[in-house]
């Protein structure tokens, strides 16, 4: 980018002495017979035509310098769409971790509800239902992670990380319960 408009900024230039030379070429003509101005209209079309393939060059440099941009901003932009994906999966990863974890803890509190007695079945029954619908949040979560848009992939971050801060909680909670049963 700096190389165009550098290119752009030498084509300013030149064309500026072109100008220059030009009035200087005029201002000498007006006074001066017929065979200087000949050869003030010759210095005037060579002027004219050294401008012309300076142009050339500087366009062909800019038109050079904008493929290069382009070929990085496209390599860019498969790093990050890389970066995304393995991020992604990652987190797909690790949350069906975390979904195994919860499956095992709802196996493990509805065999302690078989155990339990009537007042301990009731309070774990409700500790049962609220982590089985965070499970059912979970697999959400994962379908939509697994789906998910790199612009979207903020927005799912941000409930991966509460939906998991709420599942441990609810961990807590059931291992708080099933600790009271067996004491």
């Amino acid at each position: 980018m700096k190389k165009s408009q550098l290119g752009l900024t030498q084509l300013k230039h030149i064309a500026g002495m072109v100008m220059l030379v030009a009035s200087l070429a005029l201002l000498q003509a007006c006074g001066s017979d017929g065979k200087k101005e000949s050869r003030t209209e010759d210095a005037l079309e060579k002027t004219g035509d050294a401008i012309e393939a300076d142009t050339k060059e500087a366009t062909a440099d800019a038109k050079e310098d904008l493929k290069d941009a382009a070929e990085k901003a496209d390599e860019k932009k498969d790093e990050a769409a890389a970066d995304f994906k393995r991020e992604r999966d990652e987190a797909v990863a690790k949350m069906n971790v975390q979904k195994e974890k919860l499956d095992a803890k709802i196996d493990e509190l509805r065999a302690d509800i078989k155990r339990s007695g009537a007042k301990a079945k009731a309070e774990s029954k409700e500790q049962l239902a609220k982590l089985e619908d965070e499970r059912k949040e979970l697999g959400n979560d994962i379908d939509k992670a697994k789906n998910a848009t790199v612009d979207a992939w903020k927005d799912v971050k941000v409930g991966f990380k509460r939906a998991g801060r709420e599942i441990g909680d609810a961990f807590d909670k059931a291992g708080d319960k099933l600790d009271k049963d067996k004491n």
